[in-house]
């Protein structure tokens, strides 16, 4: 096989995959590696797709590809923040009416799928080791492979970062967002995200295709700690003391152990190096509240195909700025959204956590350095 890319990515979920299919649709010329470290099989979190990740889909040439695996179609939310009681928060007033709650294993499956048809040369169970710079080149060493040497590097390994961070790059972070999950099998027919705040966070829990249902305590991680939500029975004992998310759940049945998953609002600095660039999470991370994770994962890597595309077939390296500003300024504006929602909620304004929300916006430009 050819050791030699134009473009290597490190990292096969809908970031990395959305940055092939768009290189190959936009640069042809250029040749691309996929380096995924896993056969798509394990647990992920993050299964939500609002209605406008359609137009992206669409736009990557996958839209029929993702209508054949039949995901679950879910018209809105039911939320409690603020009150009690949960509402209803359907999408009646966007253009597309349908959200979906995806199988995320098979979603990102089917994307390396697509990539590989398309002309991306797929690596399989490896990961990165190493990587330096040997002339003009990035020379990548690989747990289970010989070396790769690429022009360009495409860190898309998540919120590890792994490439960019020996890079130099950094994270600043706004918060210590952590979610604690547990799948369920459940029998309930309302695919319907539901969405209630407590006293130290907020529970969220939606419907998977196939008769399974994920709920997940969002916290901070010292207040996770702090609550002992690591341990399976008083994560059981928090969940049944809400009131709308265990109702849901009271006719499902555990069907794996307790998952933690960092979840802090963060991004890199920078977002793009020497020859190097860094999308989806790996770029910078959301709240899930927003329910932009897989649709902002897909985006940044159509974005980062341009520049990419651009500095390699026509040495134009003014991509790579307009990247790098696009990173910064869509973070901006979600921490001011992000803002706005938890500020929704002021029933506990001794606890720490949502203190810690209701305080001045803080600045994207100071490192926390909660790496």
């Amino acid at each position: 096989m050819n050791r030699f890319f134009d473009v290597a990515i490190i990292g096969g979920g809908p970031a990395g995959t959305a940055t092939a299919l768009s290189l190959r649709e936009h640069a042809p010329s250029l040749s691309v590696v996929l380096i995924e470290g896993s056969r798509s099989q394990t647990i992920r979190i993050g299964e939500t797709l609002p209605p406008p990740a359609r137009a992206i889909l669409d736009h990557l040439g996958v839209w029929r590809a993702y209508c054949a695996q039949g995901h679950r179609e879910v018209h809105g939310a039911r939320t409690a923040w603020g009150i009690p009681a949960a509402l209803d928060n359907d999408f009646i007033y966007m253009f597309e009416s349908i959200g979906w709650h995806v199988d995320r294993a098979a979603f990102d499956s089917m994307l390396v799928s697509e990539a590989e048809r398309r002309g991306t040369t797929l690596i399989r169970e490896t990961g990165l080791r190493h990587a330096d710079r040997a002339g003009e080149q990035w020379r990548l060493t690989l747990s289970n492979q010989s070396p790769v040497r690429a022009r360009f590097v495409v860190d898309a390994t998540g919120g590890r970062a792994a490439f960019a961070r020996r890079a130099g790059a950094r994270f600043v972070s706004a918060d210590r967002l952590v979610g604690i999950a547990r799948i369920f099998r459940d029998s309930s027919d309302d695919p319907r995200l539901l969405v209630e705040s407590f006293e130290d966070g907020w529970w969220y829990t939606a419907g998977f295709p196939g008769g399974a249902r994920i709920a997940v305590c969002m916290t901070d991680s010292d207040l996770a700690h702090r609550l002992k939500l690591g341990d399976i029975h008083q994560w059981t004992r928090t969940l049944a003391a809400t009131s709308n998310v265990a109702a849901m759940l009271q006719k499902s049945i555990p069907s794996s152990p307790l998952l933690a998953r960092g979840a802090a609002s963060r991004r890199l600095e920078p977002a793009a190096g020497e020859n190097w660039l860094a999308v989806g999470d790996a770029s910078s991370r959301f709240d899930p509240l927003s329910s932009q994770g897989i649709a902002k994962a897909l985006r940044s890597g159509i974005f980062a195909s341009y520049a990419i595309g651009d500095l390699l077939t026509r040495n134009d390296d003014r991509g790579l700025n307009r990247y790098r500003h696009y990173v910064l300024e869509e973070f901006k504006s979600y921490m001011k959204v992000r803002t706005h929602y938890y500020r929704q909620e002021q029933r506990w304004p001794e606890s720490d956590f949502w203190r810690r929300r209701h305080e001045a916006l803080p600045s994207v430009e100071r490192s926390l350095s909660w790496r």
